[in-house]
This record gives structure tokens, C-alpha cells and sequence, in this order.
């Protein structure tokens, strides 16, 4: 069976690892990882981590959980997908936070896209992203909408056939 385990503050990462459940033909569990026993970790021989971006990096959590997990990941089958709105930079996110000892064991990576959903930002964010809008635009110019996504369809679809490949392997 496949877990995909994701965390997601505004809703970009669950809807993505909603998307590969339903790309993926195998049974398949999708669980908030704050929801998440560790009984549950272990029943899964495939696991894909959904891990978004905050503010340039990885989401701190994830990246303790995937650390605190190493063992018991080690010995599954699992696979990373990352949620950026620079997406093409998901090998640099990952390589500032984990080792070659935890790398070397996924089977799969990808960088599947990002979202904004600018109404659901708090005040900071909204701060936040003014600022780094305009030391690195990471809207289109002219975009002035409440939403914006750039996920990666040909990238989620190649992604989740990986995933079932994996399954079908085990």
C-alpha cells in the first residue's frame, strides 16, 4: 500500500498529493502528516513526502520528520515531492536541509509547482511576500488575482507513474 504524507499550511500540498492518489492505480492512502501515527508509517511499503516551501526553505517540520524517521524510511520505499512556486529549484531546497545519507535512499524527487493563494496569507505573509516579490518576482507581471498556481502537470502525472512503477516493483 502507498501512504502519500504531505504537510500543507494553505492547501498547494494536498491538493497535489490528492492529485497522484488519483493518478496512481495501486491502493493509496493520502494523511496530513500531523495526523500521522507512527502504526500508520509503518503499515506503507511505498511513502511519498509531500514537503512544501516557506520563505526560500523546506518546511522545518517535514524536515524533522523526515530526519526523525530515517530508519523506519530507510527500510520502505520512499519517494519526495516538494511544493514551490520555483519548483525548478526543488534539488537546492532539498540539498540545504538533508545529508547524502538521507538522499541516497528516496527513489524518486520531483519539484511539481507551487501556489499562492493570497487571501488565506496572514498580514506577515502578505509582508513578506512584497518584499521578496520585488527582490525576486515570484508573480507574473501584471497578475493581480487572489490565486496563483504553476503546478507542473506533465511533472505530477510522470511523478505519480514513478510512484506506481515502485509499487508494482515491491
Amino acid at each position: 500500500m502507498i501512504g502519500v504524507i504531505y504537510k500543507s499550511k494553505h492547501g498547494a500540498t494536498k491538493k497535489i498529493a490528492h492529485i497522484i492518489a488519483m493518478h496512481v492505480k495501486s491502493p493509496v492512502q493520502v494523511i496530513d502528516y500531523q495526523t500521522l501515527s507512527h502504526d500508520d508509517l509503518k503499515q506503507f511499503d511505498t511513502i511519498v513526502l509531500g514537503i512544501p516551501v516557506y520563505y526560500g526553505k523546506l518546511d522545518e517540520e517535514m524536515v524533522h520528520f523526515v530526519t526523525n524517521n530515517q530508519e523506519l524510511l530507510s527500510q520502505k520505499h520512499y519517494s519526495i515531492f516538494v511544493m514551490a512556486l520555483f519548483y525548478s529549484e526543488f534539488m537546492r531546497y532539498l540539498t540545504d536541509v538533508f545529508d547524502y545519507e538521507i538522499l541516497k535512499n528516496t527513489k524518486t524527487l520531483a519539484g511539481l509547482g507551487g501556489a499562492l493563494y493570497y487571501p488565506d496569507l496572514s498580514i506577515s505573509e502578505k509582508m513578506v511576500l512584497t518584499v521578496m516579490n520585488k527582490r525576486r518576482p515570484l508573480l507574473p507581471k501584471g497578475f493581480h488575482g487572489d490565486i496563483y498556481e504553476n503546478f507542473n502537470n506533465e511533472e505530477i502525472a510522470l511523478f505519480a507513474k514513478k510512484i506506481e512503477a515502485i509499487e508494482r516493483a515491491n
